[in-house]
């Protein structure tokens, strides 16, 4: 399996969980990395911090590039999503922002099973173990 993550509201809503989902899943031979609205310029950073918070080095990094920068977060994903066969993402939706569902709803179609949604933790500039 291929297994995306994505960072504010997501892993860094629920770090624990998903550190031990991603030592796990690797164990077993899946890929698992992050997929993101941050921007590539920031990569090695959010990785760097994701190891000194005892995470695994990621199997994949994908940052949403300037074509993107002035949409949605969910329309880069989406399409991210489908062209690297990510079979499950999870997602906070943008801390629960209702356009972002109905776009990953559109763009993904009868693919939109592949989105887990992740509830997000407040306040969002914490994060939580």
């Amino acid at each position: 399996m291929k297994i995306s993550i994505d960072y504010d509201g997501t892993m860094w809503s629920h770090m624990a969980f998903f550190r031990a989902l991603m030592h796990t899943m690797q164990t077993a031979g899946h890929q698992v990395g992050v997929l993101t609205g941050h921007t590539p310029d920031g990569k090695d950073r959010d990785i760097a911090l994701m190891v000194a918070r005892g995470f695994p080095v990621p199997d994949f990094w994908f940052g949403r590039t300037e074509a993107y920068i002035s949409s949605n977060g969910a329309v880069y994903k989406s399409d991210t999503i489908l062209k690297e066969n990510i079979d499950i993402h999870f997602d906070d939706y943008d801390f629960n922002n209702p356009e972002t569902e109905a776009i990953f709803k559109e763009k993904l179609g009868d693919q939109f099973y592949r989105v887990i949604k992740v509830e997000h933790r407040e306040p969002t500039s914490t994060h939580y173990e």
